[in-house]
């Protein structure tokens, strides 16, 4: 079986992030038998879509391989993670880690924006114009996902290229996967540790919470002067940096979607 990891770098500030830790894609490619395949450029150069819903073409720039992971470069991979090709099953051609929807980290890190908090799975599909099924699980994070290119290629290019629109809501690339595997029973919820993401530590647990309030208490001035030349939206306290090398031994992807600073292995 022919395996890829796939990462989409495109522009200088993605060249820098990769480059930062490339060392660790290449390790787990290794460790998983698989190449690593990079795209640097956008697969649809007149922009149809937006460059995150171009991922949907990730599927059709990949179909020499039976079996690909993509993944985000804000991404940290830790020691123990296992091969993840091996949790997709060989009747799934898709899979993700679904939202937390409804948990107490969800809860505590969306409070503050009652749409989302409200928010069910129907009405999550159902606002974005696609419509409800009895086979949907829910909404699923982008920056992991694996899939077997040759069964769902010409599908999400077709996607990709039509004329359906998710209006306001648009959730780019994540939308449409998520459907389409889901009511076409292709879809595979991978393990959270696969992709566990910061935001939801700081903002959803109570040790989160706490770094957070102290990382507050640091002069706004140099809080602002930090956000601004570094692009984070937090400053990397002791703390902090304590909390994400526990979360990296307890779980297999560390995702600091969000802007939080990236803290290596």
């Amino acid at each position: 079986m022919k395996k890829a990891i796939c990462l989409f770098i495109v522009g200088e500030k993605y060249w820098k992030m990769y480059d930062k830790n490339k060392v660790q894609f290449e390790n787990y490619a290794k460790k998983c038998g698989a190449d690593l395949k990079i795209i640097d450029k956008p697969l649809d150069e007149k922009f149809k879509r937006p460059l995150l819903s171009q991922k949907l073409l990730i599927p059709a720039a990949t179909q020499q391989y039976d079996i690909v992971l993509f993944l985000d470069l804000d991404i940290i991979i830790s020691d123990k993670a296992p091969s993840i090709f091996e949790y997709l099953p060989i009747n799934k051609y898709f899979g993700a880690i679904l939202d937390p929807r409804g948990t107490i980290e969800f809860n505590k890190t969306w409070g503050h924006i009652p749409r989302i908090l409200d928010e069910t799975n129907e009405v999550y599909f159902t606002d974005r114009y696609f419509e409800n099924h009895p086979l949907l699980q829910g909404s699923i994070n982008g920056g992991v996902f694996i899939f077997r290119p040759k069964k769902i290629a010409d599908f999400f290019e077709n996607y990709y290229f039509s004329s359906h629109n998710q209006g306001e809501l648009n959730s780019f690339e994540e939308t449409p996967f998520a459907y389409f595997s889901q009511i076409n029973n292709w879809f595979e919820a991978l393990p959270i540790e696969f992709n566990t993401q910061i935001l939801y530590k700081i903002k959803g647990t109570e040790k989160g919470v706490e770094i957070d309030k102290r990382e507050k208490k640091l002069p706004k001035f140099f809080l602002k002067y930090y956000y601004k030349k570094t692009g984070f939206c937090f400053y990397p306290t002791k703390q902090y940096k304590n909390y994400i090398k526990q979360i990296i031994s307890e779980n297999y992807f560390i995702h600091f979607s969000g802007n939080y600073p990236i803290i290596s292995n």
